[in-house]
């Protein structure tokens, strides 16, 4: 099925199924076939099909997010002909940029484990809030919130993720939870601003399973804010609903200390990429195969 997953990412990404049969070089037929038997296995239809073109499904679309990953996985697996067990071989410099968001939680409670399998190798790392181009020459690898566009670049899909809605168990008590998003504005919400300092005055939510959207109000909201560390800290305070990518507060879920507020919105979603020069040291990719675990395992044992 690995395969039938990663020939519907390539036929999503290519548009059609001529592009599609001339990038896999599979024929048209056989393509049509495999989604065909891929949906059946699923339970579920990943495309419409028309006489000249196709759509996704909102099923098909939410394959595709979370595992457009999986044919750079295949390659990469298939491809590798380095020794994995020649560890203390590998000697030098890495030189990236990381992202907070994700890197706070996700990664930097784990790198002494990528030092201590890797002893020869020095990490300088540097941390931005979101990071969007290639910062300095000297870096062999960023972790981004966008794609990077450049000549000597490549651009790994990593992770797609969301901002949902949350709020303190003692918030729930207090004040109820919102059963349905129009009600959302009954609630004290930390809104978000810009670092000049201008608010956001409106926020559009997406629906994770009909694709619906709702547009919140937010001119006149009280209390904006721009990290979301510093967010997460002010909703458990209990007085606001807030929103927060999932992975940094995975304790607080997990204790009841923070509750999910319509778990069925989202505010906003992310697609993060690690990029990095197409020609990159063993050290370098040792890293990254490190960040790829980080992110499958969201904790490395």
């Amino acid at each position: 099925m690995l395969d039938d997953i990663a020939l519907f990412i390539n036929l999503c990404e290519a548009k059609s199924m001529k592009a599609c049969s001339e990038k896999t070089n599979i024929h048209a037929s056989t393509i049509s076939k495999r989604i065909s038997e891929l949906e059946a296995v699923l339970g579920e239809k990943l495309v419409i099909r028309t006489s000249k073109r196709f759509e996704l499904t909102a099923y098909g679309n939410h394959i595709y997010k979370n595992c457009k990953h999986i044919p750079l996985f295949i390659d990469k697996v298939v491809n590798t002909r380095e020794d994995i067990t020649s560890y203390d071989k590998a000697c030098g410099t890495v030189n990236a940029a990381l992202g907070t968001l994700i890197s706070n939680k996700l990664i930097c409670p784990y790198i002494h484990k990528f030092l201590q399998k890797y002893p020869n190798i020095k990490l300088n790392l540097s941390f931005y809030p979101f990071i969007r181009t290639w910062l300095d020459p000297q870096l062999d690898l960023v972790l981004s919130v966008d794609y990077i566009k450049g000549d000597n670049l490549e651009n790994r899909f990593l992770r797609h993720d969301y901002i949902g809605l949350y709020c303190s168990k003692d918030y729930a008590t207090r004040n109820g939870l919102p059963q349905r998003i129009e009600e959302l504005s009954q609630h004290k919400i930390i809104g978000l601003v810009d670092h000049s300092f201008k608010p956001l005055e409106y926020i559009k939510f997406r629906h994770r399973n009909t694709n619906e959207e709702y547009l919140l109000d937010f001119t006149g909201n009280q209390l904006n804010m721009n990290n979301n560390f510093h967010t997460i800290q002010a909703g458990l305070s209990g007085n606001y609903v807030f929103g927060a990518y999932e992975p940094l507060i995975h304790d607080e879920l997990s204790s009841g200390l923070l509750l999910r507020v319509l778990p069925e919105w989202y505010a906003f979603e992310m697609d993060f990429y690690i990029v990095s020069k197409k020609n990159i040291s063993r050290e370098a990719q040792l890293f990254i195969d490190f960040i790829y675990e980080c992110m499958r395992n969201t904790a490395i044992n």
